[in-house]
């Protein structure tokens, strides 16, 4: 047990990961909408404003890839707490 948690590097659970990347993906396809009907950034940036269109750019583009990556390092961290803990009930040595 104890050499399980030496091995274990400090990081965030994986549920948090899998709602991480749920809350980007839908940022950034949200982003997409807003560039379409023109909207204001949470009501503060107005699409007259020269930031307007890198900070929806930003998000649009950003948004897909990073949701991908928390979601693949979020499977992957559930993976290794199953294992973990197939290894701990005696079912894989």
């Amino acid at each position: 047990m104890r050499e399980l948690n030496a091995q274990a590097k400090p990081d965030l659970p994986w549920p948090l990961y899998l709602l991480l990347s749920s809350f980007v993906a839908i940022a950034s396809v949200g982003s997409v909408f807003e560039y379409f009907d023109k909207n204001a950034i949470f009501g503060v940036i107005q699409p007259e404003s020269p930031l307007w269109l890198p900070i929806i750019g930003l998000f649009a583009i950003t948004g897909l890839p990073t949701a991908a990556f928390l979601f693949f390092k979020g499977v992957n961290a559930a993976n290794e707490a199953a294992e973990k803990q197939d290894r701990m009930d005696g079912y894989i040595k």
